[in-house]
């Protein structure tokens, strides 16, 4: 999880993204008008997880206006902008969220953050995907041993949510901000009855909103 600084202009934005990618990204060119994964991945630092980068990719352009906006996504090469169309988040509310929101959906959402001191020794577990080979299976994180966990706070609803970012990073600032993320499912043991369901936003980027 880390904060972004986003672009201000056009040609901000596409004299960082079109860099040429690694050395050993024979098929990048700097300068070139055209900018690949690679190219992006180089100053996303996503760690080729494809969804978290289109996240980086749209909250980076956030900022600027719509034209210029239509100018980058046109620099995009075939393969990232088929990526772009595939994984670009949702914008969505609290309410939103608790209502319509599906795991595994990218969301951006406005809102500010308020740290749980204590979490309740009962905190639910993340249901998160593992790839194990060729092979998807899921498995169960508990999340108060994994992630710093807040609050979520809008001034449109007296309604909150849970989101929480991975204890080796850095506190969110308890100001309003812009988060990126995806909605994980959480699972709670209700005696012998079955599994009560609800969502959590895994943070993966913010943003200080205006």
């Amino acid at each position: 999880m880390k904060q972004i600084h986003p672009f201000s202009s056009f040609q901000e934005a596409i004299s960082k993204f079109d860099n040429g990618a690694h050395f050993y990204n024979l098929f990048s060119h700097a300068k070139d008008g055209v900018v690949s994964p690679e190219e992006l991945e180089l100053i996303a630092e996503t760690d080729n997880d494809t969804q978290k980068l289109i996240l980086f990719l749209v909250l980076s352009i956030s900022k600027m206006d719509n034209h210029s906006r239509e100018k980058i996504l046109a620099r995009l090469d075939g393969e990232l902008f088929g990526l772009y169309e595939k994984y670009h988040p949702v914008h969505i509310t609290i309410l939103q969220m608790i209502e319509k929101g599906k795991p595994g959906l990218s969301v951006t959402m406005v809102g500010t953050p308020k740290k749980i001191a204590e979490p309740e020794e009962n905190m639910e577990e993340l249901v998160v995907p593992v790839l194990v080979g060729a092979e998807g299976s899921f498995a169960l994180v508990p999340v108060k041993q994994a992630y710093v966990i807040y609050e979520l706070h809008s001034e449109y609803t007296h309604e909150t949510i849970l989101i929480g970012h991975p204890k080796e990073t850095a506190d969110l600032p308890e100001k309003k901000l812009r988060l990126g993320g995806m909605l994980r499912e959480l699972n709670t043991e209700i005696g012998t009855e079955s599994k009560k369901k609800k969502l959590f936003l895994e943070v993966q980027f913010f943003l200080l909103e205006e």
